[in-house]
């Protein structure tokens, strides 16, 4: 009984708000929005008209921080540029949510106008270079990765990604070198399949097939070992319910390698 009336008491104090906020100036809005938001997103997501940092923070939730829907985080991170245009790392987001949903066009534009107002955050180098490559626009591609991997030395995306872009280019044994460089300054590298496999695709490439044989077997021993959780981590930006299915498709694709390697060697 006492629960029912807690309940009650919740319930009518948040239509109360809803009510209330209907006929407030923006500054008590901005309080009862922020309130919903505590208690429930998706009234926050209807409600929210005019905080800017809110909308953002709803986008973040949509985007993967409670729910993933790609439509609910864009259209909040748009209201929240057209709130306040200067509200960093929305059009950052924008840029991720249109190259996962294939509106390169939109994507390219948004990180663009970011690195003019933002240049001193190079992850934007890396979702643009992700878009040059879709655009198949690789020598762009390959300098953004490279202005990545100098910043990020440590981070084994941005060689993984430039070794890729490379042997796209036909450029096989520079992308053969990235890896082992990779190897050299990223920690748990050897531990990373990702980096065996291109590792591999650029041996493959230059004919070595026994050392190809090698580095696709590593590769798939690794991949075989990989969780959903660093899946995500490594692929934050797309949808959580594809995870395994994903890890599914890259372990037959490293199968495949492998067994092209040795037919060949």
């Amino acid at each position: 009984m006492r629960r029912r009336t807690y309940a009650f008491l919740f319930l009518f104090a948040l239509c109360l708000l809803v009510v209330v906020w209907w006929v407030a100036p923006p500054s008590f809005q901005k309080f009862v929005a922020s309130f919903v938001y505590t208690h429930s997103p998706t009234a926050a997501y209807y409600l929210n008209h005019s905080d800017a940092a809110l909308a953002a923070q709803l986008g973040n939730y949509y985007f993967g921080g409670g729910e993933y829907n790609l439509r609910k985080a864009a259209a909040s991170y748009e209201l929240a540029l057209q709130l306040d245009p200067a509200t960093q790392l929305v059009r950052y987001q924008l840029a991720r949510i249109y190259f996962v949903d294939g509106q390169l066009d939109r994507a390219l534009a948004h990180i663009n106008a970011e690195l003019i107002l933002f240049p001193y955050n190079p992850r934007s180098l890396y979702v643009r270079g992700l878009t040059y490559i879709s655009l198949n626009n690789l020598s762009a591609a390959e300098e953004d990765f490279r202005n990545f991997v100098a910043w990020a030395p440590a981070e084994w995306g941005g060689y993984n990604d430039l070794a890729f872009v490379l042997a796209k280019e036909g450029k096989y044994t520079e992308s053969e070198a990235v890896i082992q460089d990779a190897f050299i300054k990223v920690p748990e590298a050897k531990d990373i399949p990702w980096l065996w496999n291109s590792l591999g695709l650029a041996q493959l490439n230059r004919l070595h097939y026994v050392d190809a044989e090698a580095s696709f077997t590593q590769a798939l021993a690794l991949a075989r070992e990989v969780t959903p959780k660093q899946w995500h981590r490594a692929y934050s930006g797309n949808d959580p319910a594809s995870i395994e299915a994903s890890i599914k498709a890259f372990q037959a694709a490293i199968e495949a390698n492998l067994s092209l390697a040795q037919a060949k060697k």
